[in-house]
């Protein structure tokens, strides 16, 4: 449907073209018979007669061919009228001196001598609006590449100011286009900055969503395994990957899933709470539990306990399977045998154990009474 109007516009410029130069000759020929045959008395101005009306036919066939060049420009880039506005003042532009030199021919004013004002006028003028030619050559390039269109959701990472945006295109002029930053702010970015010295990252749409990735870095004291699990029973619509490792630290790149740009902060802040909170709990089940913390798993935890070993390792195992609790021997000498007792939290680590321990210790004394 484009193609097809696009095509229509270009037949009717020819058209204009061809009526224009018909209309010219024929009013020619018309005014040179009105007045050799009712005007013989204006004859001596029929030359500057029918220059005049020939300026007019041209004037007015100028500006139609203007609009319609302009009409199809918009159909080709696809762009609006209000985003068009730079491109139809540089067609005008070029159209009117084209007009004007054509009337200042008709009334056989030599063009020469103004071409080679113009031109040095030209340089000092492309002199003084050489930062506003730029943004308009930019816009021109941005608006018919499709570089940027409205909607797009990007970051922009440029050179000319320091800072990484990221936000949504709401609005593509010939010298700026407008964003709708993460934070809630509108801010202008000048097409020239846009083209010329940025590195524009484009974030694909899947199903109205957006992935955005952020990199989140943690002390390498706690097993990172344990604090990526514990991360992902509270979030959804999340890709944990460890980007990077060393002696010190660790680095995990999480994708996060938005379908709007200001909800970006409130993810990011809501993202690293839920990592920091699992890195301490991670750590502090090491402290409390040792090297048996990375056996923890499923809500399971496993703590050790000793006895001393004046009670059969059966018997203990045995009663304490009787208590719910499960009891496995881990080493064993003259006089202590050390167990690990597995559990499941439900009220609170810190009573659980304390449960675990006393129950234990009870079924002991139990058993050591019998055997006495």
């Amino acid at each position: 449907m484009t193609i097809n109007r696009g095509r229509n516009e270009i037949i009717k410029i020819i058209a204009e073209i061809i009526i224009g130069i018909a209309l010219t000759i024929a009013v020619g020929f018309i005014i040179d018979y009105i007045i050799t045959a009712f005007l013989p008395h204006y004859i001596s101005y029929e030359k500057l007669i029918n220059e005049g009306v020939r300026a007019i036919i041209v004037f007015v066939i100028g500006f139609m061919i203007a609009s319609s060049f302009i009409k199809y420009i918009e159909l080709r880039i696809k762009t609006t009228k209000a985003s068009l506005y730079g491109i139809a003042l540089i067609v005008r532009i070029v159209i009117y001196v084209i007009l004007i030199a054509i009337v200042l021919t008709i009334f056989h004013v030599s063009v020469t001598g103004i071409l080679a004002g113009s031109a040095i006028g030209g340089v000092v003028l492309g002199l003084a609006v050489q930062t506003i030619a730029t943004n308009l050559l930019s816009g021109l390039f941005v608006s018919s590449t499709s570089t940027l269109k409205y909607g797009d959701v990007l970051t922009v990472n440029s050179w000319v100011w320091s800072v990484n945006t990221t936000g949504k295109i709401i609005e593509v002029k010939t010298l700026f286009s407008k964003m709708l930053t993460k934070d809630g702010n509108i801010i202008s970015m000048p097409n020239s900055a846009l083209l010329g010295s940025s590195v524009i990252v484009e974030y694909k749409d899947n199903d109205g969503y957006y992935n955005y990735p952020i990199d989140i870095t943690l002390n390498a004291d706690v097993p990172l395994d344990l604090v990526i699990s514990r991360a992902l029973k509270t979030i959804d619509n999340t890709r944990f990957y460890i980007s990077s490792k060393n002696g010190s630290t660790n680095t995990i790149h999480v994708i996060i899933r938005f379908r709007d740009v200001t909800e970006i902060n409130d993810m990011i802040d809501n993202i690293n709470r839920i990592i920091d909170r699992a890195y301490w709990d991670v750590k502090n089940n090491m402290v409390l539990f040792g090297p048996y913390a990375t056996a923890i798993s499923d809500d399971y935890y496993k703590i050790l306990v000793s006895l001393p070993a004046d009670v059969s390792p059966g018997r203990i195992i045995e009663g304490a399977g009787g208590l719910g609790i499960e009891l496995y021997l881990v080493s064993k000498n003259s006089s202590t045998n050390v167990y690990m007792a597995k559990f499941r939290s439900s009220r609170g680590m810190e009573f659980d154990i304390s449960d675990v321990n006393t129950r234990i210790d009870d079924l002991y004394q139990k058993l050591k009474k019998e055997n006495n």
